[in-house]
């Protein structure tokens, strides 16, 4: 039986994960690589046995260290313990005496000038860094090779310090130092990494490296790869191919320069025929900028920066495209899954004939003029698409101009539609025409963008019937209609300084294809110039549309305008400047314009002009028509069954005014209006009710001022005298107040001029309280008369009960008060009720 040493060495130490040493703590060991529990161990005595093995107790001079012990004929242990934390520690260790045992069987075994050895070698040193292994040719000084204990490696040239080195820097790192060079890739977790280096490319910007970047990206096609472009300048001659499963990345300070041909890449071949979502997928485009040199000499026809057709699984990002002639930086053509994130899109040339280009374009395989590069054309569309976070504007190359459009669609076929596309946190800036143009999109989302100083910002549309190539469907047969297109939403954009390519925010249908579903939300619009023919919001052939919290400042036209919608909502907007009216509804049905606040229009404040059903409610005008002859809220064009309720209209105070609050034309029918607060609202009145046979409330009008003329005084003057009133239908509700600054004079009974004409069928009286009339101090009550044989709108007589000295009578009768009855500082206040005429 021999005996085996275990334990005792620096290492042998139990421990928690804090590095606390754990004294007397049991500890279990097993035949190295088995589960068998050995039982049979003995102190380093090799006599006394050792019944349960436990690290030293706290009190030992090395406590939780494992003390020295044997075990017959095992040569190598696993060690193992029940972690404090959790979970079971368990570490090898080989017997001391293996190693000599090796040592002098190696020794045995190969001669002194060498030979074979068959099996493992052990170096047990005193260190990690220790040296296990070292090679020197002839009189080297230094190490050619060295290995250390830790299997860290490094090499030199032999008369100098090593200089490239391999070692675990961590858990799970191998670092490198100095630089590693593979002419066949580099293998990373099954993924080979090429360089186009390796295959002849220069980088140095002169010479043509078209064909090395090339060889790198063939090389990836075969199983898949990563192809990193190191810093420099690669100049591209012609048309790069990227495969399926690759990865192309251009490291910082590299730059891609068109050099010839047109589009810079392309996902496959041009023969390829890969239908649908089949192509060449699962592909990432990254890094380094992207020139295209569109204003070159030879390089200015039309030409795409990257284009990826009939594929699956895309990511671009992290890159800049930079001066594109004609077509598109980004083209997604029938593309599905794919991710355009944090891409910089500056500058694009025009050769002559494409105005309208989209910096990133989504689109469909409808046909080769389309999409150039491949077929099939299927028609198969893009979906589940997300743009996040990119820049679209101008590069400062002379000769270019800002992207016209930034993200878009331009082509459709009937039956088709791109779906959920996402367009998320970009900024479009300085382009000629639309920010965003949305062309049969379905369930799209448009939200938390910037747009600044575009000409337009939004243009959402169905197919379009003048286009005979968009009504065609995916057999060629031509319908001459547009189609139905449902969802979308338009959220959190903020436009500033627009221009006046078209309206800020545009969603229009057709009579034969409406948009359904529509969302407007928490938008900011501020600051159009255009001549009034472009305006902030407008929806032409929407169903059941949200327009909601929007804010529409310093516009050059209408600030909200639905056209044909039906089924829908105008709510909490806020619309300030604006040179045309503040929200206009023409020719919808059911739509609700609620709760929205709007001030100082050019036009009306809110217009209903046509269509059905409509309900303005609840709004705040003021400040309407202050450059037209226009209204707070204007009904017209035979507009049916609208309900006006709760409405607030007031002018602006100077200036131009609107000539009503509210203005309803004739030919109007169905109309309800109660509740509104029209006091003060127009210029020359409140409210103009010309509707067939309205369902009205008096008090839209609310109290009304005016100026009473008091006769039969003599020669009283007065230094008040103020009216107020308010209608309920017939009735009119008055207040009159009137102090003498002047005694009045003579025996002629004083009467006062009403509002309007009372009804003379019968006679009528209002209280009145005088003070000062006939005594002076006295105060009385009275009756303010309006007699059946009067005439024109007055109160005929005021009668007071107290008599003054003089008069005929000294009972309480009421006595007619004459002119000579008002003493200087009397006050006569007349409240109460009159029926009108």
């Amino acid at each position: 039986m021999a005996l085996y040493t275990f334990g005792g060495t620096p290492a042998d130490v139990i421990a928690d994960s804090a590095g606390n040493v754990i004294p007397n703590y049991l500890v279990l060991v097993y035949r190295a690589g088995t589960n068998e529990l050995i039982t049979s161990m003995f102190e380093a005595n090799g006599t006394t046995p050792v019944s349960e093995l436990r690290s030293n107790a706290a009190g030992s001079a090395t406590p939780g260290a494992i003390r020295p012990f044997k075990i017959p004929d095992v040569v190598a242990v696993d060690y193992a313990y029940n972690a404090p934390g959790g979970g079971t520690v368990r570490w090898y260790q080989a017997a001391r005496e293996v190693a000599q045992e090796a040592l002098s069987a190696a020794s045995a075994a190969l001669p002194t000038a060498g030979g074979t050895m068959t099996g493992t070698i052990t170096s047990q040193l005193a260190s990690a860094a220790a040296v296990a292994e070292a090679s020197l040719v002839g009189a080297d000084t230094f190490d050619r090779y060295r290995r250390s204990t830790d299997g860290g490696m490094s090499w030199g040239s032999g008369t100098a310090a090593r200089d490239v080195s391999l070692a675990r820097s961590g858990p799970g790192v191998l670092a490198v130092t100095g630089t590693l060079t593979a002419s066949a890739g580099v293998s990373l977790a099954g993924q080979k990494v090429f360089n186009p280096r390796e295959y002849g490319a220069l980088g140095n910007g002169t010479a043509d490296d078209t064909a090395a970047v090339q060889a790198a990206l063939a090389a990836a096609k075969t199983s898949g790869g990563w192809v990193l472009a190191p810093p420099g300048t690669y100049r591209l001659t012609a048309t790069l191919r990227i495969y399926g499963n690759t990865r192309l990345t251009l490291l910082p300070g590299a730059e891609f320069r068109r050099a010839g041909g047109d589009t810079m890449i392309v996902n496959g071949d041009a023969s390829q025929s890969l239908g649908g979502y089949t192509g060449h997928g699962n592909i990432t485009i990254e890094g380094g900028l992207w020139n295209m040199q569109g204003t070159a000499s030879g390089l200015t026809t039309n030409a795409s920066c990257i284009m990826i057709g009939h594929a699956r699984n895309v990511t671009v990002r992290d890159l800049e495209i930079r001066d594109v002639p004609g077509w598109h930086g980004i083209e997604l053509n029938a593309v599905k899954d794919a991710v355009v994130s944090n891409c910089r899109l500056r500058g694009y040339f025009d050769p002559g004939s494409r105005p309208a280009s989209e910096a990133i374009q989504i689109d469909l395989a409808k046909a080769s003029s389309v999409f150039p590069p491949f077929g099939p054309y299927d028609h198969t569309p893009c979906e589940d698409v997300t743009i996040r976070d990119c820049y679209i504007g101008a590069s400062g190359t002379e000769g270019t101009v800002a992207w016209p459009r930034g993200i878009g669609s331009h082509s459709a076929t009937i039956g088709r539609w791109h779906k959920r596309i996402r367009v998320t946190g970009c900024t479009v800036e300085g382009g000629a025409q639309y920010a965003f143009a949305p062309y049969a999109w379905q369930d799209c989302l448009i939200q938390g963008n910037a747009v600044i100083s575009q000409g337009a910002g939004v243009h959402v549309w169905t197919n379009d019937t003048a286009d005979p190539n968009a009504t065609t469907n995916a057999s060629g047969t031509q319908t001459n209609a547009s189609q139905e297109t449902k969802g979308v939403v338009v959220v959190g954009n903020t436009f500033r300084s627009m221009g006046n390519y078209d309206d800020v925010l545009g969603v229009i249908g057709e009579p034969t294809g409406h948009l359904t579903s529509v969302t407007i939300a928490d938008n900011v619009l501020d600051t159009q110039t255009g001549d009034g023919s472009q305006g902030g919001i407008r929806l032409e052939y929407v169903d059941q549309v949200t327009i909601t919290s929007n804010v529409v400042r310093a516009g050059a036209g209408t600030g909200i305008s639905i056209v044909n919608c039906t089924g829908g909502a105008v709510t909490g907007n806020r619309v300030y400047t604006v040179t045309n009216s503040g929200i206009a509804a023409a020719t919808c049905a059911g739509m609700q314009v609620v709760g929205n606040t709007v001030r100082d229009t050019g036009s009306n404040g809110i217009h209903v002009q046509g269509g059905s059903d409509a309900q303005v409610a609840s709004n705040f005008i003021k400040g309407a028509s202050r450059t037209a002859g226009a209204f707070g809220i204007r009904v017209s064009s035979a507009a049916d069954g609208v309900l006006i309720t709760g409405n607030k209209v007031r002018l602006a105070g100077s200036g131009a005014e609107a000539a009503y609050g509210l203005s309803i034309a004739s030919g109007c029918t169905g109309v309800r209006r109660y509740g509104n607060d029209l006091a003060g609202s127009g210029s020359t009145g409140p409210l103009d009710d010309q509707s067939t046979t309205p369902d009205a409330s008096p008090l839209d009008l609310g109290v009304q001022t005016y100026t009473p003329t008091v006769t039969g005084a003599g020669s009283a003057t007065f230094t008040t005298a103020t009216g107020e009133y308010q209608r309920l239908g017939k009735l009119i509700w008055i207040n009159i107040g009137l102090v003498v600054n002047a005694a009045g004079s003579g025996t002629t009974s004083v009467s006062v001029s009403l509002p309007t004409t009372p009804a003379r069928g019968i006679q009528q009286a209002l209280d009145m309280t005088a003070e000062s009339v006939r005594a002076a101090t006295q105060s009385t009550k009275g009756s303010a008369v309006i007699l059946i044989t009067g005439t024109g709108a007055t109160i005929d007589r005021l009668r007071t009960q107290v008599a003054a000295a003089g008069d005929a009578t000294t009972d309480n009768r009421l006595l007619n008060v004459q002119g000579q009855h008002l003493l200087a500082g009397a006050i006569v206040t007349i409240t109460g009720w009159y029926r009108e005429a």
